[in-house]
């Protein structure tokens, strides 16, 4: 009998830094800021402002191991490193690939939080109108204290689903026991560690006060229902607009949360 794929936190490590490498992450020479961002940008790059120069690698490494596709470059761009994905990841993509850019960003999120670079909840969001240069969302980041934490990514797709990517059983047996009813189906895969909720009557697609009203609702009981268990929220994402994929078209922003 195969052996299981080790689960998201056990391919990630466990290491943390040390003081002094923590102080070798600090922003580049002649910066006075200990503030960095992440860009999201055109269909496929991500870009990287003011991190020093080994969280390039660290980066990088994160989405080799998670976006299967793999990366087609990485340079410098402007003031930034921009990394060029293979595919198109932010633009009409399948539900496979919803889910694996979902679980990239959680792996550089871990990976960025261990050594010390803390995403804001509050993120940039979208600046201007540069079309493929700069229209996506973006992070910014805080270099504090190493975070050693277990990520969980939410999302609110099609019209009455909600995926959790890497919950843990108490918290989907709370959810369960939280919404009760109000749930047509849920279903736990434990080798991808995706747990999907669909609820009864379409709540993200009724054209209708009640469907504005009842969807919010939700999203009330799921706050409290993770907050109760622990988590603290990371930051949202809006990725694609909601283009593509069938099951995981996004009708919201995704969440990232931690514990």
């Amino acid at each position: 009998m195969n052996e299981q794929p080790p689960d998201y936190d056990e391919a990630m490590g466990s290491a943390s830094p040390t003081a002094a490498e923590m102080e070798a992450q600090a922003p580049l020479k002649g910066q006075d800021t200990r503030l960095a961002l992440i860009s999201f940008s055109w269909t496929d790059r991500i870009r990287l402002l003011r991190f020093p120069e080994p969280i390039g690698a660290l980066v990088s490494e994160a989405l080799g191991q998670h976006w299967p596709k793999g990366i087609q470059s990485v340079k410098p761009y402007e003031e930034s490193l921009e990394i060029k994905l293979r595919g198109n990841p932010f633009a009409h993509g399948q539900d496979d690939e919803k889910i694996a850019i979902r679980i990239s960003v959680m792996g550089i999120l871990q990976s960025l939080a261990r050594e010390g670079w803390i995403v804001r909840p509050n993120r940039l969001g979208r600046m201007g109108n540069y079309n493929q240069w700069g229209q996506k969302d973006s992070l910014i980041f805080d270099l504090k204290e190493p975070r050693d934490a277990s990520w969980l990514c939410i999302s609110f797709d099609s019209q009455d689903l909600v995926h959790l990517i890497n919950a843990s059983t108490d918290l989907a047996t709370a959810l369960i026991s939280k919404f009760g009813d109000e749930v047509e189906k849920c279903n736990k895969d434990f080798v991808s560690g995706i747990f999907e909720v669909k609820f009864k009557n379409a709540p993200w697609g009724q054209p209708s006060p009640k469907g504005s009203v009842r969807s919010r609702i939700i999203v009330l009981d799921l706050i409290q229902c993770l907050e109760e268990r622990g988590y603290k929220m990371g930051t949202s994402l809006d990725f694609d607009n909601g283009s593509g994929g069938s099951s995981y078209q996004s009708t919201g922003e995704t969440w990232f949360w931690y514990r």
